[in-house]
């Protein structure tokens, strides 16, 4: 079955981000089926830099944590 997992960060800390996508697939070796990313940003942020999502679909026989 496919599923989805959807990791949120920060455009200014991607390096971090990268690291926690790439250690959840190395921690539970997923067969990926594919990542898409979006950049979302808010008129006026308090930090002025925005979102970062990525969603891996991946498939399991069960949702991985």
């Amino acid at each position: 079955m496919v599923f989805i997992k959807t990791f949120k960060g920060y455009e200014d800390k991607t390096a971090s981000l990268d690291a926690e996508v790439n250690e959840w697939i190395a921690r539970n070796a997923p067969e990926i089926v594919d990542i898409k990313t979006v950049l979302g940003h808010e008129n006026g942020s308090r930090t002025g830099s925005g979102d970062v999502l990525y969603t891996v679909l991946y498939r399991a026989d069960a949702p991985l944590d």
